[in-house]
């Protein structure tokens, strides 16, 4: 029996029993599901102020290392870009849909809202997207699970709120096709909608593990988390990044807010890529247009 680290949200038990069946059908390995309570799961500790870097994943990466569990699952979202010695992302199953969704009072639009609206999220990148777009919105802080920051919206505390689809759709909400916020509108989250698998790099279960890789997955995810490597993005920068694999072309598009003198630049590049497991062409695409966000600092 496999020892699966997870968080004790409703999302992160849901993810992880998904990479605990996708296991057991190509590994033949049940996995026992081992709850572990993070730094992130505090809803006193400011998202905009965290107290560690990865303070969603910190706890579960500490377990790891230590030999309580085996393997742990992540929104790769929240994994820092820096790798830790010692670990290694074994695998990455398809990615989900990679959006930002609007969840509002009456399921209005972006548009719609009515002046000077409040709408939640603690994600600088969002809230900087969220004030490009509508100037006139009172961005506030929130914390707490799915179920609670939606509960925000119907109980009238807020009028909006801002989450990513693929977390919605794991765990059965509906989500309006009004409701999806454009690429043009809000870049996503370098990795958003992806599942890290990670496991000890010396283990030779990270060799089973990469069975569950999708190639095409692993590769948007590595030329955008290199946005995130070549920016040198703190857990607080307000970056985007949205990669995108079809008929042997990958394109990437990203953008910077308020970072190393750059108030807002946004930068395209495609490449073509025979083959989606070339990921050290992937990861240098993301450098190349980290270096043109930088770039645009002086324009």
């Amino acid at each position: 029996m496999l020892r699966l680290g997870t968080r004790t949200s409703l999302l992160a038990r849901t993810q992880s029993t998904l990479v605990a069946g996708l296991v057991e059908k190509a590994l033949g390995e049940p996995c026992e599901l081992v709850p572990i309570r993070t730094d992130g799961d505090d809803p006193a500790l400011r998202l905009d102020a965290p107290s560690r870097p990865g303070i969603f994943v910190a706890t579960l990466r500490e377990a790891l290392l230590a030999g309580s569990v085996d393997l742990v699952v992540h929104s790769f979202k929240d994994l820092p870009s820096a790798p830790v010695p010692g670990l290694v992302v074994a695998a990455v199953p398809e990615r989900g849909d990679p959006a930002d969704v609007l969840v509002a009072t009456g399921d209005a639009t972006l548009a719609q809202l009515p002046p000077r609206a409040r709408v939640g999220t603690s994600s600088p990148r969002r809230a900087a997207a969220l004030l490009r777009a509508r100037p006139d919105l009172r961005v506030e802080p929130v914390r707490g699970n799915i179920d609670t920051r939606l509960g925000l919206v119907s109980s009238g505390t807020l009028d909006a709120i801002v989450l990513a689809k693929a977390g919605l759709d794991r765990i059965g909400r509906a989500v309006p096709q009004a409701a999806l916020l454009d690429p043009t509108v809000m870049l996503p989250a370098p990795a958003q909608g992806a599942l890290a698998v990670e496991c000890r790099l010396d283990d030779p279960l990270a060799a089973l593990l990469a069975t569950l890789d999708h190639s095409p997955s692993r590769c948007v995810v590595t030329a955008e988390r290199a946005v995130l490597q070549g920016v040198e993005a703190a857990c607080t920068t307000a970056v985007g990044a949205h990669a995108q694999y079809a008929a042997g072309i990958l394109e990437l598009r990203a953008d910077l807010s308020g970072h190393r003198g750059v108030a807002y630049v946004q930068r395209y590049a495609a490449l073509a890529l025979p083959d989606s497991g070339d990921l050290a062409a992937a990861h240098q695409l993301g450098l190349d247009v980290a270096a043109a966000l930088l770039d645009g600092a002086g324009r």
